[in-house]
């Protein structure tokens, strides 16, 4: 089961992998990243990042849609991470059954390189492209919010998108 899916820019660093997987259970990690898969080192730091109890798998986008319907991945705690929102929605497009996630959250998006994205909030920034990505994401009616970590609130996103489209 996937108990989140997680968009980051980072993918997996420190708030990921220590404070969700021990907050959520998790015994694996599936990053979703159609670069990665083809960066050989980047794909090795990933690596390192993860404490070797815990199972990480790096897929593509396709691949990682294929290994969350697997049975077998219903008996494990997973975490999904993908970079974009556009990533997510496309991810679920692929998934004829969305309840395969429990959950979805934005934790840092848009902040490294901001061009002309909008402030949704302090973690989070969006453009166009993210805007129609997470209007897509909010169509499955997931549970669906901004949050860095488990220990500070959540914010739904309706309500932060809400914010910005005044």
């Amino acid at each position: 089961m996937i108990k989140m899916l997680r968009i980051d820019d980072r993918l997996l660093h420190g708030q990921v992998v220590f404070m969700w997987t021990k907050q959520l259970n998790i015994k694996g990690i599936i990053v979703a990243n159609d670069e990665l898969v083809q960066d050989p080192i980047q794909s090795l730091a990933m690596k390192l990042a993860v404490p070797e109890q815990i199972k990480l798998l790096i897929k593509s986008v396709e691949e990682a849609s294929r290994l969350i319907q697997d049975p077998r991945s219903a008996k494990m705690n997973i975490l999904l991470v993908m970079k974009s929102p556009a990533d997510a929605a496309r991810l679920l497009r692929l998934l004829p059954d969305k309840t395969l996630i429990e959950r979805i959250n934005i934790g840092n998006s848009g902040r490294i390189d901001k061009g002309n994205k909008e402030m949704m909030t302090r973690e989070v920034y969006v453009d166009e492209t993210d805007i129609e990505a997470i209007q897509e994401i909010l169509s499955y009616e997931l549970p669906f919010d901004i949050q860095m970590i488990p220990t500070n609130n959540k914010v739904n996103v309706k309500d932060a998108l809400r914010s910005i489209r005044k």
